[in-house]
This record gives C-alpha cells, structure tokens and sequence, in this order.
C-alpha cells in the first residue's frame, strides 16, 4: 500500500504526505485487519497452536496497529479535527485490545500452547511471553462470566470518560502583562518569550501561559510580588471550577472509586495491587515501606531547608513566606553562575553531538543524522547503529513549536524491535519530545541544567528501547517493566550532568570566547544539589498522596486532607488554600495511578547504578556494556531486580542516595 502510515519498519515515515484522509483509511485498514486477523488465527490454531503461527502472528497484528497509533501521535497538535480524529483511534485501538485478552478462544490456545511439550521445551525468552500473556488475559477479565465482563467493560468505559474529562478540565490560560515594570527582574530572553507569545495570539505585551516553564521562569526571576502570586494562582487553579461536572476534585474521586471496584471485580484487594503486579518495585506494603522510610531521612532535612528559606524571607519582610515567594527567594541566594549564564555554555547542537559521542563510548551505538521527513523543520532524525548493525531510526523533537504540546517531555515508542514468523527484522522507532525554549531571532536554542536533566532523561528512555536485544513485541516493550522500571533508565542519564567533570567536558564557550570554569560548575551544581531536596520532598508528598488516595478511596478523607498528610510526612510545605495539586496531577490519567512512587524509586536506584560508572569511569565501555546485557537487553523478560543485582554484584542500596543528598 502506498500510505504512508502503512509502510514497513525499514521504511521512515512519510510525515508530510500524511492527510486527515489517508490517516483515517490507515486507522480503519490496521483495526480491520487486527480483528480479521485474530479471528483467522483462532480458527487456524485449534488443532495445534504453534509459536510462529499463533504467538507471533498475534504479534505482528498488535505491532502493526500500535506502529500506526504512535507513528500519528507527533500530529495531535495540528489543529482539532487532527486532535479528534487521532485520539478517537486512541479509544478504538484501546477497545480493540480490551476486546482481545477477553477472547476466551485465543486465550485458550495460549493455555494450550504453555502447558503443550512444545510449550515447556520452549526458550526462556519464549515461555516468559506466553506467562505475559496469560497474566494479561487474567489481569482483563477472561476468567469472569458474562456479568463480570459487562460489568468490566462498563467500568472501562467510565474510566475512560472520566480520564478525558479530567484532561479536558486542566485548561490552559494566559495571563497578560502590558506594564513593563512588572517584568522587573525576569531576564531579556524570557521577556522576549513572554512577548513572541502575545504577538502570536494578537494582544499586546506579554503574556505568561499557565505551562510548567514559563511559571517556573517567573516564579524564579520576578521580583515583583505581586506578579510573582497572580502567576502561581492561575497556575494552580488549573482544573477547579465551582461546576462539579468542571472540576477535577470530583473527577479523580470518581476515578478512584471506579478503579477500586475494577480492582475487586478482578480478584486484588485494593487497586494499588493490581497495578503493582506490572511493576518493578514489589507489592503495595513493600512501595510504602520504601516511600516512609525515604520520608523519616527527608523530613529532618527539609524543616532545616525551610527554616533557612524563612529566615531569608523575614530579610525580605516576607512573613509569612508564601510559596509563590520560595523559587526567587532560592534564586536570590545564587553567589556566581547564575542559570541564565549557565545556559550560555549549553547550545543544542552541541549537547547532541554529546549525546552522540556519550552512547559511542557507552555502548559503540552510532547515530548517524539522515534527513528523514518529519512533522516539523525543527526536528532531528537519526539511524541507529550498533555493531555495524542497523537496529532503527530516532527522531529529536527537542524545541517547542507550533502544534506542540505544551510542556511536551516525554518518550513516544512507535516500534518496537522484533523478528517476525518469516525471520525477518523489524527495526525499532522511537521519538523524544522536549520543551527547550526556541531561539530567538535564528540563535542556537539554549539549554539550562533543568534542560539538559530533562534531555538526558527522555533520551535514556530512548536507547533503552533501541538497546533491548529480545525477539518479539511484547518483551521489547520496554513499558512491561512498569513505570518504575521505564523511569530507572531516564534517571540514570540524567546522572551524567550532575557530575562536575563531565559537564565541563560537554560545555561550549560563549560567543565571547568565554569558558566554564571548574569552580563555576562545582557551584552551580552544589546549590543546585541543596536544593534539590525540596525537589525530592514534593514528588514524595505527591507519590504518598497518590497511593493513599488509591489505598482508601472511600474512607471518606478529602482531596486536601490527604495531601495535608502526605506533606506533613516528609516535611513539606503546608498546602496553600489557593493551591490545588491534586486538581491537575495529570500523572494520575496517564499511567501512573498508584505509581507516581515511580520516580523516586527509580532515582534511587540510578544513583546507585550511576555509583558503578564512577567506581569504573563515566565513559567505560566495559561498563556500559555491562549495563546492556546485565538491564536494558532482556527486555521485559526477567524481572529488573534480578538485573540490578547483577550488574551491581550487590542487593540495591538506599546508601548512595541519602549520601548524594546530603540525607545521612
């Protein structure tokens, strides 16, 4: 077929001859041929279900349709009818599946094949596939009688409603600004954002959109109060509207009930349990564990933090300190680089061309630019190579643009690596998305160290993807570790910009000749390391809230009660009355329900992986091979303690963690 969306592995994506038509046809053609398809295999397996026929046949339909879903996914943003048409095919695609592992007939011949001679002689590899699928097809409901499945599907059906509705609710508004004074203390570049975003929408002045980096940036730099509280008010009052139907406090409740209940109908006392059986960091007692016991090492610190920032603020006549006065009252206290001249030392190009030389010495993987036809001018295409070996294509959509997402951080897998039943190779795609600010007139887009951790991260999600060495499908699929163990490989490349020599190494001197100095970045990255424990406190208010929230949903606690509790546990700020987290934690509708504990885990054990690489050397590729046979090559087929383990030579330790912080 000559659609673009419909072209094989080897074969980039055509972006700009993608219409809304030929998008849809594509949509139509793979959800036909995924139901025609499975109904063939049924009836073609009965009399004796076989790995290439059945397993793998299974495979190439879902592979097929899922490359076709997330290859469109970079067109969201062109304009409504694109949205619309891409997220209905999100829903049938999702329906599809949900139709699939409650086939009894297809789970049948799975059974038959894992409990089959054939089936116990099979490779480890394989049999691990016919367990995840087994547990797949229990985990949806293919053991419930024709009640429970109804029951089931309607509860699916309301999730799913209630999950767009919450996303729907978190709308983005602008403040304008047309008095310049206000702008006071905000650097020219922000300022020159600030007024490129007015221009575009036809006002006059500036205008501050409700998205994390631009109330981040004003929060920082302004020193105008006033300004400082509008910004943070707007920002959280993201979600909360006087309308039930409008507002998210009512939406998440009903979310977590119907969670809950879905949890029940399956067999799992409480949907933590349920979700956890998908992760990497054990049941919901052993997350909770880990998560208070962080909190106890927090909590000491971040009361001592606290008063420091409070007594600064009292300098200011701040009393009490509020929380739209903390980000500048941390700028404030900055003695030499400050994050605007950081950034001077970080243009993009550069930073990849790091990137690329970092992933060379690592792992011999080369990536190699080719002009590939993307969805925009400013995106960066390369083939991958490892071992003189083609194994896919990665596309860098690192600059925010028109048609993107706002706050657009994240890592989209449109295929993942597998063999087909003929033999053949099918090469991994993936894309990473950042929100690095545009350059102004023509410049190179600049990166701060916020930047460059986000970057590092995203791009770790991507070579774990293109490094798994296993068969299929399925267990390439790097998210079948869960959200922990996905997050593990994002944070442990952001652990090469936290150490000083290395981001000397990878600096760029300013136009004016100027270099980095190596006191200049021990600087900047020990306050920055200070302050990241408020950092770690409020994602660890956030993880104990949500799995709270998951635990209980109907033991009658508000919203606000319990992220009063999860606050207090680790020391955090007290909640704001105007300040409503929980009304936009977007975490919670995509994926990390009973599962935000997922960063912090998975920081935790980077350090500790990243403490291998500074035993042995940052760019050692004894090491760095180590780390792909022993973590990233298995895929999803044995579980990812086993590979910490091997690749440490030790149990996974909390130690380096606390020590880094400053914890113990």
């Amino acid at each position: 077929m000559d659609n673009p969306l419909l072209q094989g592995s080897a074969t980039p994506i055509d972006y700009p001859s993608i219409t809304l038509q030929n998008m849809r046809e594509a949509f139509d053609h793979v959800l036909q041929a995924h139901a025609q398809g499975i109904e063939r295999i049924i009836a073609g397996q009965q009399l004796l279900p076989t790995w290439d026929d059945l397993v793998l046949a299974v495979d190439g339909l879902d592979a097929e349709l899922l490359s076709v879903l997330y290859g469109a996914s970079p067109l969201v943003g062109k304009d409504q009818a694109w949205a619309e048409a891409i997220l209905d095919f999100y829903a049938r695609a999702t329906a599809r599946f949900d139709q699939k592992f409650v086939n009894v007939r297809l789970h049948a011949l799975y059974e038959r094949l894992a409990n089959s001679e054939i089936g116990r002689q099979l490779d480890a590899h394989k049999r691990a596939t016919l367990r995840w699928h087994l547990n797949k097809f229990a985990a949806n409901g293919v053991s419930l009688d024709r009640p429970g499945k109804a029951r089931l599907a309607e509860i699916q059906a309301q999730i799913g409603s209630a999950r767009a509705a919450y996303l729907g609710n978190i709308e983005q508004p602008e403040l304008s600004i047309t008095d310049a004074s206000e702008l006071s203390g905000i650097p020219q570049r922000i300022r020159d954002e600030l007024a490129a975003r007015a221009r575009e929408a036809g006002e006059p002045g500036w205008l501050v959109p409700c998205e994390s980096v631009a109330t981040e940036a004003v929060l920082m730099h302004a020193a105008n109060r006033g300004l400082r509280e509008r910004v943070f008010r707007a920002y959280h009052a993201r979600g909360v509207s006087p309308d039930p139907q409008r507002d998210n406090r009512s939406v998440l409740q009903q979310l977590t009930r119907l969670r809950e209940e879905k949890a029940h109908l399956l067999g799992f006392s409480s949907h933590p349990q349920l979700s956890l059986q998908a992760k990497s960091a054990g049941t919901a007692d052993q997350v909770r564990a880990f998560l208070h016991d962080l909190a106890d090492h927090v909590r000491p610190a971040m009361l001592q933090w606290r008063s420091a920032i409070e007594r600064q603020g009292a300098s200011q006549g701040w009393i009490p300190v509020r929380p739209w006065d903390v980000a500048y009252l941390q700028a404030s206290s900055r003695t030499a680089l400050s994050t605007e001249a950081l950034r001077e030392h970080f243009p993009l190009n550069a930073v990849v061309g790091a990137l690329q030389r970092l992933v060379r010495q690592l792992f011999d993987v080369a990536l190699q630019p080719r002009q590939l036809a993307t969805w925009d001018d400013s995106v960066q295409s390369f083939e991958v190579w490892q071992d003189n070996a083609f194994i896919g294509f990665l596309y860098l959509d690192a600059v925010q643009h028109a048609g993107k997402q706002a706050d657009a951080v994240f890592t989209t897998y449109i295929r993942n690596r597998r063999i087909d039943a003929e033999g053949i190779y099918q090469a991994a795609s993936v894309v990473v998305f950042c929100d690095v600010p545009p350059a102004q007139e023509g410049a190179q887009p600049l990166l701060d160290h916020l930047s460059l951790r986000k970057l590092f991260h995203e791009f770790g999600h991507a070579l774990h993807h293109l490094l798994v060495r296993t068969n299929n499908h399925v267990m390439s699929n790097v998210t079948e570790l869960g959200t922990d163990g996905v997050e593990l490989f994002g944070k442990l490349f952001e652990r090469w910009v936290w150490d000083a020599d290395y981001l000397l190494s990878i600096s760029s001197p300013q136009q004016e000749g100027r270099r980095l100095t190596r006191a200049q970045v021990d600087e900047c990255l020990t306050r920055l390391r200070q302050q990241s424990v408020e950092e770690t406190a409020r994602h660890l208010s956030l993880a104990l809230f949500d799995i709270d929230l998951h635990a209980t949903p109907n033991d009658g606690r508000s919203l606000e009660q319990r992220l009063g509790d999860a606050r207090e546990r680790c020391g955090y700020w007290p909640l704001e009355e105007s300040e409503h987290p929980a009304h936009a934690f977007d975490h919670l509708v995509n994926g990390y329900d009973a599962g935000y504990y997922a960063y912090l885990w998975s920081d935790v054990h980077a350090v500790d992986l990243f403490s291998h690489f500074e035993a042995f050397g940052l760019l050692d590729r004894t090491t760095g091979r180590a780390l792909q046979d022993a973590l990233i090559a298995p895929g999803a087929t044995r579980p990812l303690r086993e590979g910490i383990e091997a690749f440490l030579g030790r149990p996974a330790s909390l130690q380096p963690y606390l020590r880094w912080h400053g914890l113990m």
